[in-house]
């Protein structure tokens, strides 16, 4: 099954993750935050596993981290609670996840030969889980160290639960591509280093994976031409 869904993995990768950011623009409201959100995260973590198929290395300890979250997402929806402790280790399941899926698509779309559609796609999945990275790094420094961040909708994070998680994600999106809108702000230190990091990530990442694979399409036209 996974070879045949192979092909397809950064369309199945990209999708999954348009889905996670921007479902709950179609599906608002608890039943969101609670279950299909975390269905989505699921699917992502499926694509993921499809994605590092061919790693065997590295697709064992990718199974056992969707293995994981899906006993965690299972026993949530069945006392419609998580414990601190588990939300932590479901926290530390995505991260590294994240960290070690975007590698991969990196490296994928780096060392490939013909540029087509699928490594769009991957190059363009590949920027979102930067993103998601930073979220995750924005949001240990928030747990560590609280109030790091400032301002937006933080301040209602008593009366509207999960606005924390949302306002890192936004914070971390917006530094990334350096728009920068200054509604919230990294107030200590390590909060603000967390955030040149971030944009550096972000700059170098558009520069130089987006420079070769633009390189290589030129190339591949001229020789496609010079062919015919």
């Amino acid at each position: 099954m996974f070879k045949k869904l192979y092909s397809y993995r950064f369309e199945f990768f990209f999708f999954t993750q348009i889905a996670v950011l921007f479902g709950s623009l179609f599906i608002q409201g608890q039943i969101f935050e609670k279950s299909i959100g975390p269905i989505f995260f699921l699917l992502n973590l499926i694509a993921g596993v499809i994605l590092i198929s061919k790693r065997k290395e590295i697709f064992w300890f990718f199974l056992v981290l969707l293995v994981a979250s899906s006993v965690i997402f299972g026993y949530t929806q069945a006392y419609d609670e998580m414990p601190l402790l588990t939300s932590y280790i479901q926290f530390g399941i995505y991260f590294a996840f994240y960290l070690m899926v975007t590698y991969e698509i990196i490296k994928q779309v780096w060392y490939s030969v013909e540029i087509n559609q699928k490594i769009i796609f991957g190059m363009i999945s590949g920027f979102i889980s930067l993103g998601l990275i930073g979220f995750f790094i924005c949001m240990s420094i928030e747990l560590t160290n609280p109030e790091s961040f400032k301002g937006g909708l933080l301040t209602m994070q008593n009366s509207l639960p999960h606005t924390l998680t949302e306002q890192l994600m936004y914070f971390s999106f917006i530094t990334m591509m350096t728009i920068g809108y200054g509604d919230i702000l990294p107030v200590t230190p390590l909060a603000q280093k967390a955030a040149i990091l971030i944009g550096l990530i972000g700059q170098f990442y558009l520069v130089i994976i987006t420079a070769v694979v633009v390189g290589k399409f030129i190339n591949q036209k001229k020789q496609n031409k010079n062919s015919s």
